[in-house]
């Protein structure tokens, strides 16, 4: 145990002057590009096309993004956050709570209206639902910080209809 504990001691000694040098070169997060958010969600699975019954359960999620910047007039950026589900069927656990994390592809549309943009999204989700999601929807500027965005997400095996408040810090 002693030469486990002098090796490591020794080891972060010697790394010291490394990770001086390293910090140096470490990116940096600008505050001002990260933004929080949370809405609500109608969520369908969809079993008609196994001879059943669709079935529905409403939702709330919470999220957090930074914002990369804008590459050729498009703004990209990634989000991760946690979704929460009722039960789909009555007196069954079968929900589609998880944690998701996706990149998000922005484009203003001042032709129609100089605070609107629509937005893709491509990810993935852990939990109730686990895969690949893709979606799709609008982002309206209410204020210069503030915006609440309307869309569609495409999972595993539901689908995700949401309203979200955004604010940038």
């Amino acid at each position: 145990m002693k030469t486990l504990l002098s090796a490591t001691l020794l080891a972060l000694g010697l790394s010291q002057p490394c990770l001086a040098q390293e910090a140096s070169n470490i990116v940096s997060f600008d505050i001002s590009k990260f933004y929080a958010g949370a809405g609500f969600s109608h969520n369908r699975i969809d079993q008609s096309s196994f001879g059943g019954k669709d079935a529905t359960a409403s939702g709330v999620q919470v999220f957090a993004g930074y914002d990369y910047g804008t590459r050729n007039g498009f703004d990209i950026s990634t989000e991760a956050g946690l979704i929460q589900t009722g039960a789909f069927f009555a007196g069954s656990k079968e929900d589609a709570d998880g944690i998701w994390a996706a990149a998000v592809v922005k484009k203003d549309l001042p032709e129609i209206d100089d605070k609107l943009a629509a937005l893709i999204r491509l990810g993935y989700g852990l939990g109730g639902d686990d895969g690949l999601l893709m979606g799709f929807g609008a982002q309206y500027r209410l204020q210069p910080q503030a915006f609440v965005r309307l869309e569609y997400l495409n999972k595993d095996i539901t689908q995700s209809f949401q309203v979200n408040a955004i604010y940038k810090f």
